[in-house]
């Protein structure tokens, strides 16, 4: 929930529990009746409590809105800095497991394979179904697109992973942190 959003229901909770002590006060006969009807009955003659209520009824509308949409944000962003292992195989003979140290060196090592990356760091990130995503932060060499070299990248991280791990499809996400001066063309390295 955002700070807009906490500010309304800071504001909501407010006015609600002070409706709430007031007609529990009028409820125990803590106020006298000739205090409160006389107030009931100017404030319901008025044309602005009908705004006021109509107000009220659609922050509520609102707030339960974002209810939802949190719940929502909160299960799509459920990935989590891998530290451990990640289980490839299971079967009656046992499981087959990579360290996560290892999907991380492939994949700087295939990053490093494309022109115009300099240096490149992975971080690699699991879900609860242990499916894994790769943040790659590069560093660009001068005068090399952008785009191209993080699509470039992203084509070597995913071809070494599928050749030494049999996983297809790892989604990777590319960030440039720096641009440098480039070295020369290089020959593209196998991993």
């Amino acid at each position: 929930m955002g700070i807009i959003s906490r500010l309304f229901l800071l504001l909501y909770t407010l006015v609600t529990g002070s409706v709430v002590v007031i007609l529990a006060c009028a409820c125990l006969d803590v106020m006298p009746s000739n205090f409160w009807e006389p107030s009931l009955k100017f404030l319901l003659a008025q044309p602005e409590m009908l705004v006021g209520l109509a107000v009220m009824f659609l922050l509520s509308l609102f707030l339960l809105s974002r209810v939802f949409v949190s719940t929502d944000e909160v299960e799509q962003d459920q990935l989590t800095l891998a530290d451990d292992e990640i289980i490839l195989q299971k079967g009656m003979s046992g499981e087959v497991k990579v360290a996560i140290d290892a999907i991380q060196r492939i994949s700087e090592r295939a990053a490093l394979t494309v022109n115009g990356v300099r240096e490149s760091q992975a971080a690699i990130f699991k879900d609860k179904t242990g499916s894994i995503a790769i943040r790659l932060t590069i560093v660009l060499g001068h005068g090399y697109a952008a785009p191209v070299v993080s699509e470039n990248a992203s084509n070597a991280i995913n071809s070494a992973i599928e050749a030494a791990l049999l996983i297809p499809e790892v989604p990777v996400e590319v960030k440039v942190t720096d641009i440098t001066n480039a070295i020369g063309e290089r020959k593209q390295r196998v991993v």
